[in-house]
């Protein structure tokens, strides 16, 4: 199986097979670039909801598990949106790569 990889707006989605990985862009110290990742095992996922991107309006992929972080992720940079640790937002030419990726996931919850 390949790995899946899709990142738009200081936000990143991995997926190897058995884990989604979300990456935040944050800032250590004001100013720092860092990265804070979000975890999320097929097994634990309990859904995954997802409102398709258009041209007018971005879309939104929300990862729901009993353990999600719901909270805004806080000390984000200037173009990151401000969004909870579980959710990745994407423009619409992002829409197949993120299709794909979805695709992945569900493959791998049904085993």
């Amino acid at each position: 199986m390949t790995s899946h990889h899709v990142r738009d707006r200081r936000r990143s989605i991995h997926f190897d097979g058995r884990t989604v990985t979300l990456k935040v862009a944050t800032k250590v110290l004001g100013f720092l670039p860092d990265d804070k990742p979000h975890r999320f095992p097929v097994a634990k996922l309990t859904d995954v909801k997802h409102t398709e991107a258009t041209r007018g309006k971005p879309g939104e992929v929300v990862f729901v598990t009993p353990d999600a972080p719901t909270e805004v992720v806080a000390n984000v940079p200037m173009g990151c949106d401000k969004l909870p640790g579980n959710t990745f937002r994407y423009g619409y030419g992002k829409l197949a790569r993120v299709k794909a990726f979805l695709e992945a996931v569900e493959q791998a919850r049904k085993k």
